[in-house]
């Protein structure tokens, strides 16, 4: 999907504004320890992910990241069609 190798990959970049908008629409006071653990599941894979943001990151990991968001959902506060957006953009790449 991507043809410039100059350029970040599309994955991670719609993991980048998934981030982003998790930051700041999590209700993480209403986080239960499993919560705690896809969060921080989900800004480990990132961080390993965004080391090479130029290589398309493996299907597991892409995998692995939606099913925590999946998780994270009932805490996550946001109406912003961009992000659902960004969310079936993921589920389409890996395609589930």
């Amino acid at each position: 999907m991507n043809d410039n190798k100059n350029s970040v990959h599309y994955v991670v970049q719609l993991m980048a504004n998934i981030i982003n908008y998790l930051n700041v629409s999590l209700y993480q006071g209403q986080f239960t320890y499993k919560h705690e653990q896809s969060f921080s599941q989900i800004n480990e894979l990132y961080e390993n992910i965004s080391k090479t943001p130029f290589t398309a990151p493996t299907i597991e990991d892409i995998t692995c990241v939606y099913n925590n968001l999946i998780y994270l959902q009932n805490v996550t506060d946001t109406n912003d069609p961009d992000y659902y957006s960004y969310i079936r953009n993921l589920k389409k790449y890996i395609k589930i």
